[in-house]
């Protein structure tokens, strides 16, 4: 049999002068490197075939190690060299991820050879085992029953920072705590505990969950630990509570943690938490935060809507024994368009002026970082910004502005239940305006059961739409209709010469009467897009429903038909321009849009609201003004009749608002703080934009 270099074949004669009177064999015959046969005794032979296994585990060979090694077992079962086979075979196993097997091994030194070298190495090695194999729970007696028979503080101390460091590589937070604990209690290196204290915090901070923090706090005191790591358990326990919106239970543990630890270092940082959460609390009822963009990008509308709000809440009255003379105090902060700049002054708005509420930000995207801070705070914000879904982020925001949702709620509505409409065009730009308007649009109609049927989309900085309307009313696959190939086939058979053709085929598209299979058509774009797009619709033999006879028997005449296929133009608010009749008059004539504020509106609180203005500022307000004096006057009307003492109280005065009188209408709050309103339908009438009344209804297409 022959030899791998540098090791030996254990032969399995054995000879023993005691074998009859079964004594153990005190000899066994081997062959050596060289390949001769001698007689050893055991305990060389064990140490020889030891030392084979553990160069094989020097040189990386594994698994011939732990080959070698259960031989060795088996073999070899009293040698002196067996607890350290046993803890090769333990690490080897845990390696491989044998974590069961592993366990065995480890347990069976401890079992059998207390007194080893390697028992407390072991020990550790058994725990860290149990953990991974999903046995946590038999770690932890494990490893206590082992710890508590260690001869020593120091050596419980080195043992405890062994346990600690194993459990947090087997991700065991909570058991490494428990050992960390050991160790702080029994160290005596300098220094040392402040670095167990900061490793500690950093496990509390970064690794234990809720749950882990309040079972181990409990755990704790109910050992009747004191000190460490109580406070720091404490401290955490509380800033948990912060986050969680549970400002009470926040509180009782900040105050707890102060009285039992008043001079411990985290004391400063607890105050200044226990501060902010009383001055969180702190309420001045009758003042309200004003968050506007005053600086930046969108000062004019931040300065528009500052004046709205002094106006409603009755900065400029001169009456001073009046209602409206004690109406809230303003304290006003520029957000300058920021969002983290928004969050910080709402902040200070909180804990510093306590206001009991807040009209603003008017930016998307301040708007929906003050809005997620609110939610936290607990405090009413009423915001002037079209966002959308803004009102969904939490129940303390609100939402008093003119959106693309309600107005093509408003234009649909109106549309089918007054005009009669069943069926719908689009055509839209393809920008965010455009696009989400349409959607809206089109989520309406399906709500009411209504019809799509043709839909084109245009880049914003289109200024030829001729291509969109052919398609939409058949004018542009000229291919697809019947009656032109049938007339086109008609001209290739009747005339041979080219230009007679082409004079031919050009007649014939001119006298092509536009497919028109829709009763609305709905342009969501401003007024610079609209002057272009309305000529083109007439280019197309497009009619425009309207009410002028006149109108209309001029339309019949020219295009010598006596009934005309008749449509209504719907838009947005972009519309509502005198541009549109200064640079488009006579193509627009009938078409309706809807804004969320008409100045010429004979709505009586529309007109106070523009008297005032006029007064104060001598220039015409426009929507923007108008919905901040509407919040404003919510506002005012809030604190003088229900006089609400803290944010609660004025969320639910919000949310009981009902039909309101504002310049922009009768003004509600839904349940998620969107607002409800009627708001203006308008419509062109030769020279001027007017409001339209609700009337009886009409049949679409009619006339």
């Amino acid at each position: 049999m022959s030899l791998k270099r540098g090791q030996l074949l254990l032969l399995v004669i054995i000879v023993t002068s005691g074998l009859f009177v079964g004594c153990p064999p005190t000899t066994v015959i081997i062959k050596d490197k060289d390949g001769n046969i001698k007689e050893v005794p055991v305990s060389e032979a064990a140490k020889l075939a030891f030392d084979a296994a553990k160069k094989d585990h020097s040189d990386g060979k594994k698994e011939a190690a732990a080959k070698k090694l259960e031989d060795f077992l088996r073999d070899y079962p009293d040698a002196d060299q067996i607890d350290n086979a046993l803890m090769i075979l333990g690490q080897l196993n845990y390696e491989s991820g044998q974590f069961e097997s592993a366990a065995d091994y480890f347990r069976q030194l401890i079992a059998d050879h207390p007194a080893s070298p390697y028992y407390v190495k072991s020990a550790v090695q058994l725990g860290l085992s149990l953990v991974k194999a999903g046995r946590t729970a038999e770690a932890l007696p494990t490893l206590q029953s082992v710890f508590d028979r260690l001869p020593n503080e120091k050596k419980k101390a080195e043992v405890a920072g062994m346990l600690a460091e194993s459990y947090m590589r087997a991700g065991a937070p909570s058991e490494a705590l428990l050992w960390f604990t050991k160790l702080y209690e029994r160290t005596t290196v300098k220094g040392a505990r402040l670095a167990i204290r900061l490793q500690v915090l950093g496990l509390i901070d970064q690794q234990l969950s809720f749950v882990q923090v309040r079972q181990l706090l409990e755990g704790l005191k109910s050992s009747g630990a004191k000190g460490f790591p109580l406070d720091l358990l404490q401290f955490k326990l509380a800033k948990i509570f912060y986050h969680m919106l549970d400002f009470e239970r926040s509180r009782e543990n900040l105050e707890l943690f102060v009285a039992t630890f008043p001079d411990h270092e985290l004391a400063g940082q607890a105050g200044k938490l226990l501060k902010r959460i009383i001055d969180r609390n702190r309420v001045s009822p009758n003042t309200i935060g004003v968050l506007l963009p005053l600086t930046g990008e969108y000062r004019e509308y931040g300065r528009r809507a500052l004046e709205g709000i002094q106006l409603g809440a009755g900065i400029f009255n001169e009456s001073k024994g009046s209602e409206s003379s004690s109406g809230p105090i303003l304290v006003i902060r520029d957000t300058g368009g920021d969002p983290d700049k928004a969050v910080k002054q709402l902040e200070d708005l909180v804990y510093n002026e306590h206001v009991v509420a807040v009209i603003g930000p008017m930016v998307a995207k301040e708007a929906y970082a003050a809005s997620v801070k609110a939610e936290e705070l607990e405090i009413p914000i009423v915001t002037l910004s079209i966002r959308k879904d803004i009102t969904s982020l939490g129940q303390y925001t609100f939402r008093n502005f003119l959106t693309l949702a309600s107005q093509a709620k408003t234009l649909v509505a109106h549309a089918m239940e007054r005009l009669g409409a069943k069926r719908f065009a689009i055509l839209y730009p393809n920008d965010w305006y455009g696009v989400e308007f349409a959607n809206a649009f089109w989520d309406e109609v399906d709500r009411h059961k209504g019809e799509v049927r043709a839909v084109e989309r245009y880049e914003p900085d289109e200024k030829n739409f001729a291509k969109h309307i052919k398609k939409m009313v058949g004018r542009y696959f000229l291919q697809a209709r019947w009656e032109y190939t049938r007339e086109r086939a008609k001209i290739r058979a009747k005339i041979k010469t080219p230009l007679g053709r082409k004079r031919a085929f050009e007649k014939l598209i001119k006298s092509l009467r536009p497919v028109i299979d829709f009763d609305v058509l709905f342009v969501p774009d401003y007024v610079d897009k609209v002057v272009m797009i309305a000529p083109a619709l007439a280019f197309e033999d497009i009619i425009l429903n309207t009410d002028s006879r006149w109108h209309l028997d001029r339309i019949k005449k020219s295009l010598g038909r006596t009934n005309l296929d008749m449509i209504y133009l719907l838009g947005g608010n972009g519309w509502n321009n005198p541009k549109v009749i200064e640079w488009a008059k006579r193509y627009v004539q009938g078409a309706i849009f809807c804004d969320g504020f008409f100045l010429q509106s004979s709505r009586p609180a529309t007109r106070l609201f523009v008297g005032k203005f006029k007064a104060n500022f001598d220039r015409d307000p426009s929507m923007v003004e108008a919905h901040a004096y509407d919040t404003a006057m919510i506002f005012n009307h809030i604190f003088l009749k229900h006089h609400p003492r803290d944010r609660r109280a004025f969320r639910s005065q919000l949310l009981g608002l009902k039909k309101f009188e504002g310049a922009t209408g009768d003004i509600s709050f839904s349940a998620s703080g969107e607002v409800e309103k009627e708001i203006f339908l308008l419509t062109i009438k030769k020279e001027a934009i007017e409001e339209i009344l609700t009337g009886p209804a009409t049949d679409a297409g009619s006339g």
